[in-house]
């Protein structure tokens, strides 16, 4: 994942989950991450790797789309 800030929304778990990143630790490479709606779930440390960004589910998302659609 390319480097993330503060207010990036991501994406955690499985399934994923939206969270917004709250803290960068860019030494370690890793995030406190909570969750954009309720209940409130926080997340701490956790390395970028594991998260997703936005931009790259929605092009994900469009490459399944593109591969599923009747040509």
């Amino acid at each position: 994942m390319p480097k993330i800030k503060v207010g990036d929304a991501v994406f955690y778990g499985e399934p994923p989950v939206s969270y917004v990143v709250e803290d960068v630790d860019y030494g370690a490479k890793t995030a406190d991450i909570k969750t954009t709606a309720a209940p409130v779930v926080t997340h701490q440390n956790i390395a970028w790797s594991e998260l997703v960004s936005l931009d790259e589910s929605q092009n994900a998302l469009r490459v399944v789309r593109e591969a599923t659609e009747d040509h």
